[in-house]
Order: C-alpha cells, then structure tokens, then sequence
C-alpha cells in the first residue's frame, strides 16, 4: 500500500496473549514499505521475545526508558514516529493512555506523540464490556484516538465475546484508510437499512422483525473503505453512523420516495431495508375499538423499490437481500432475474437458530449471474465485511464492462 511507503510507524506492544501476532504485523508493515520500531510493556515480554522483532524490524526493540542512555527517547520516538500504533492494547494500557497517565516508556510516549494514535484492544469480553472503559473510550477524542476493532470469537480463557485483536491485515487496511487508501474513494453508495411500519390506524401497524443491523453495518463499512454513503433507515434502535448521511422513514412509500429522488446520484444501491410488501388500501383516522366488532383490512401490494431504481438508473451496481424460509437459492435466483439487479444476498429467516432478523449473527449466501457463495455464520459487522468487499470486486468489473460498450 503506497501510503504506507516510507512512513515510520512506532508500534507498541502490551501484555497480551495476542502479543504473538505482532510478529506478523511488523512484517507485513515492513512489506508494505513501512520503518518499523517497536516498544514492548515489561509484561509483553512474557508472550513474545525482543530478540524476534529485532530481527523481523531490523531496529533495536525499546523496553524500558530506564535501560537506555537517552533520557529523553520518549521525546526522540514521539518525534520520529508518523504513525503510533499499540497491538495488542490491554485493558490496562488502554485506561492508562485515554486518561493522560505516562508511567513508562510506552505511556511517554504516547503522551508526547503530537498525531492520532491507533489502539488495537486485545482483552477478555467482560473486561472489554467494563463500564468504566467503555465510558473512557467514549470520552476520547476522535481527533486523537482510533480504535482498530476488536473482533467477535473464541478467547484464550474460553469465553465467546468482542475482545479479540483485530487481524494484522485488518489493522493495516484500518491504517491505510486512516492515510488515505480507501477502495471505495469517491464513490456514492446509497444503503437502506431497518423495517418500514404500514399503519392501520393511528396506534396499530404492519411491520417485521428487521433490526437494522445489517444494513447499518454495510453503511459503517462502506464509509470506513471512502465511499460518501447515505443511509436511509425505517424506524430502529441504532445509534446513527458517524460520517454517514442518514434519512429516517417510516413507510414503504416514504422510503420508496426518498430511494427514487436519490438515485441517479449514486453508483452503488444496497437495499438490505425489509420493506413490506402490502399495505392498508387505507389508513383509519381513530383507534379502532374493539367493541367496534371485527376488523377487516383490504392490502395492496407496495411498488418494488428495487427494480424501480434499477430501471431510473440503469447503470448502478443493485444489491438486493432476500430473507426466506424454504427454497432460499432458488427463490432468491429467481428476484435477482426478476427484479434486474446485479447481486442478491440470501439468507434463511429462522429465529429458532438466533439468525437473521433481531439477531446479531447470520449466514448468508452471495448470488450474482456467475457465482453462488455461502459464506458461513458470523457477526453482521463481519458479514458486513465481506458483502462490500465482494461488491468493490464486481463493481469494478462492471464499470469496465460499461466503459468497453461505449
């Protein structure tokens, strides 16, 4: 990555046990153009050996400010540093550095490092859930902090929970959007996300399960690869992403509206909404009582969003998501045809599994006119990942198809 070319990247390293992994990120660092110097906490030591990123770095590892000559090599690093990143970030380090202390040579030197410093936490789930972490990590500022993960899995201990360090690719890909290296610079990609509420009266609707979360995710993801990105959301309980322009609707006509008036300024549309399909042919003005006696309502079919967009804008990249309960492939086969999209996302709607709507967890299958992938259980964020990377590859293949039929 060339913005990595040349910059000198002052990488500490805590007393974790995913300390192991910093011998591959220094590596890749390395590979990417990167000057490497490394300070390790008294505690990493225990988990990785010096003498391993002395030669992976070709620089001499700093352990502690009292073993060298140079009484201000706190000032020296924080001056020759561009980038200052610690990987893993344990729980004590990262309380210590958000709250200003400096009680040893990697603390100093956070404290005298002018620029943004990059964490990436690597600690129990319980530990990362601590109130009082997680209200210091939202006290921060932006400006001089980025956190870099951590990931949902398996811990050391056992436990299943957020906590895991980021991957060493992750952290530099984190790195590299932070400089300037983004896949999605200068695209436009409009998300919608969440369920749309059809109302029957002034206190009753039709709606569904959907959370929100998935789409969401894919704006948050989107954004963290360049894209500007405009998140059009039915009614959920998220907070909205930072650096993502977000629209809320209510009805299936709001956000057929609002999707229609916004996309022929787009490249990319991702419709992961769960739109209702019917709605009242009519809505009453009161609350029906229910000794009114019994409550018939007559529903219409709402106008198809998706395949509206598609033929207003033939040239966006259209990605549409179907939640099934049998027939999953070929059902969503048959709406990718249909509706003249360029991907469908599949999923099975089953809450008995905890998957899919309300759930923090899915699996997915990515289907386009070339290519059935399923991609196995994982969290959203994660899935996340991999529809939009997926997307980035087939869009710019299309922009090239487009580009030769000129």
């Amino acid at each position: 990555m060339k913005n990595l070319h040349n910059k000198n990247i002052l990488l500490g390293i805590t007393g974790s046990i995913a300390a192991y992994k910093a011998a591959e990120l220094v590596s890749n660092l390395i590979k990417n153009g990167a000057n490497v110097k490394v300070i390790m906490t008294k505690a990493s030591t225990s988990f990785i050996t010096e003498k391993t990123l002395e030669c992976i770095s070709k620089n001499k590892v700093m352990i502690d400010e009292s073993e060298h000559d140079d009484s201000f090599l706190h000032l020296d690093l924080s001056k020759w540093a561009d980038i200052m990143l610690i990987a893993p970030c344990t729980a004590n380090t990262l309380n210590k550095i958000v709250s200003g202390l400096g009680d040893d040579l990697l603390s100093t030197s956070c404290l005298a490092f002018k620029n943004k410093i990059y964490l990436a936490p690597a600690m129990n789930p319980n530990m990362w859930n601590n109130t009082i972490l997680q209200k210091n990590l939202e006290n921060i500022s932006k400006d001089k902090f980025e956190i870099i993960g951590p990931d949902y899995g398996n811990h050391a201990c056992g436990d299943i929970g957020y906590g895991r360090m980021s991957s060493p690719q992750t952290i530099i890909d984190q790195l590299s959007k932070s400089l300037g290296y983004a896949a999605l610079d200068g695209i436009k990609i409009l998300v919608t996300a969440g369920p749309t509420r059809e109302p029957i009266d002034p206190v009753r609707f039709i709606s569904n399960y959907s959370s929100g979360k998935m789409g969401y995710a894919i704006a948050e993801h989107a954004r963290d690869l360049g894209a500007d990105v405009k998140l059009i959301s039915g009614p959920v309980k998220l907070d909205k992403p930072e650096r993502v322009s977000c629209k809320d609707v209510e009805t299936s006509t709001e956000m057929f509206e609002e999707v229609i008036n916004s996309i022929s300024n787009y490249d990319i549309f991702i419709s992961a909404a769960a739109i209702s399909d019917y709605r009242p042919s009519n809505t009453l003005n009161h609350k029906h009582k229910t000794e009114d006696g019994e409550l018939n309502i007559n529903l219409v079919r709402g106008r198809d969003i998706l395949k509206t967009a598609k033929i207003i804008n033939s040239e966006v990249f259209a990605v549409g998501f179907s939640a099934e309960t049998k027939n999953i492939r070929n059902n969503a086969k048959l709406k990718l045809k249909e509706k003249g999209i360029d991907m469908i996302i599949a999923n099975e709607a089953n809450h008995q599994k905890g998957l899919g709507f309300e759930s923090d967890h899915n699996e997915i299958i990515i289907i386009d006119e070339n290519e059935i992938i399923p991609v196995a259980m994982n969290t959203k964020k994660e899935l996340a990942k991999v529809i939009i990377n997926k997307i980035v590859s087939k869009f710019k293949c299309n922009i090239i198809k487009i580009k030769n039929a000129r």
